[in-house]
């Protein structure tokens, strides 16, 4: 048997993703595929937008440019690669009731959806490691964690995952994608869709659920020492362990986060594993929603939730806004200007020098240059 990874399901296969339609009908109800087409475009903005602020903001501010950091810029990018080449092909056939599309396409399509399952697992894994380390051995994190290991992690998750999403093509050949029926499909064994979840799910998830129950379990410990003894020096390492700590907490937020999003998609296709899509279709696509609405959440519980980054994007944009006004209001006092020079001429019986120093005395200046140059330095 077969698993068919598409918006469809047939008579001979399984689906596990996308949706299990039958091959007769694509098309959802218009009250049904109108919402979810619209929360389908609303993930693809909001994400880009998001992602792209929190990439800017680290990548402008030198300090923030931290190993943590840079791990979240890789998780941002995926995030957004699933925004701009998946979810918009979902939202195009909740309106169409069809894949228009060719092969090519469709292929890339499917590779990237598989690919953002290990690919979102696998950064998550990293943070985690990153903070466990942090906190159990805050000596040798800079040892473990060089530029080179980070280098060396971020390449080995991207030629893993996408390897992971190449696989059915490279185990059944360009067959492996299909448009049967106006619907996109790929197709894979049930063996991979067994790994694709064990490996690349519940492995690292539980995994890094141990490493965050041991955290706590140091956190506690840790709290009790420092209630018993109040040392200085104590103190000071007691202010490093919560600043990790604090730290390790918003990860978790991430990978809870993401579980949340996920479990939905993972239940569906063990669902499909066990009696070949037997649940509504309209459920498949929610749980999409769900799904997607994972890479919308991650920026934004990370930009928030992390004080320095959060400061930043504020600081950001105040700059931007700020900018905006000076510009704005320095275009205006120039209008003003010129109409005044044009009133002028147009005055009878008025002296032009003093019908022009009429308006400019309000700034407290002698010549219109001083007094425009002054009034757009001193606005904000």
């Amino acid at each position: 048997p077969s698993i068919m990874l598409s918006n469809n399901s047939t008579v001979s296969s399984i689906t596990i993703s996308n949706s299990s339609i039958p091959s007769t009908s694509t098309a959802l109800p218009p009250d049904v595929a109108i919402p979810l087409a619209t929360c389908f475009i609303l993930i693809i903005i909001a994400s880009i937008l998001f992602n792209t602020i929190l990439i800017f903001v680290i990548l402008s501010e030198r300090h923030l440019q931290t190993i943590t950091n840079v791990y979240i810029i890789n998780l941002a990018v995926g995030d957004m690669l699933l925004a701009i080449a998946v979810v918009p092909f979902d939202a195009d056939f909740m309106l169409r009731g069809y894949y228009p599309y060719g092969t090519v396409l469709c292929g890339i399509k499917e590779v990237l959806f598989i690919f953002s399952l290990p690919s979102a697992v696998f950064n998550l894994f990293l943070l985690t490691l990153e903070r466990f380390v942090s906190v159990y051995f805050p000596f040798k994190r800079i040892q473990y964690f060089s530029k080179k290991n980070v280098f060396i992690s971020i390449s080995f998750s991207w030629i893993y995952t996408i390897n992971v999403g190449l696989f059915p093509i490279y185990y059944n050949g360009p067959s492996a994608i299909k448009v049967v029926g106006k619907v996109c499909q790929m197709e894979f064994s049930n063996k991979f869709a067994i790994y694709l979840i064990s490996v690349n799910f519940v492995l690292p998830v539980l995994i890094m659920v141990s490493m965050y129950f041991s955290l706590f379990l140091l956190a506690h410990k840790h709290q009790k020492q420092i209630q018993r003894l109040s040392i200085n020096s104590l103190r000071k390492q007691s202010n490093s362990f919560q600043k990790n700590l604090k730290a390790a907490k918003t990860i978790f937020l991430l990978v809870g986060n993401f579980l949340v999003c996920w479990v939905s998609f993972i239940g569906i296709a063990l669902s499909n594993l066990i009696c070949g899509g037997c649940h509504p279709r309209e459920l498949t696509w929610i749980s999409n929603v769900v799904n997607y609405s994972n890479i919308v959440f991650n920026p934004i519980i990370y930009g928030m939730l992390n004080k320095t980054i959060r400061k930043a994007i504020y600081k950001k944009l105040f700059q931007i806004f700020s900018c905006f006004c000076k510009t704005h209001y320095q275009n205006y006092i120039m209008r003003q200007i010129e109409s005044n020079t044009s009133c002028t001429y147009n005055s009878p019986g008025v002296s032009k020098h003093n019908t022009i120093g009429m308006p400019l005395t309000l700034f407290g200046k002698d010549s219109h240059k001083q007094s425009y140059e002054s009034e757009a330095d001193t606005l904000l």
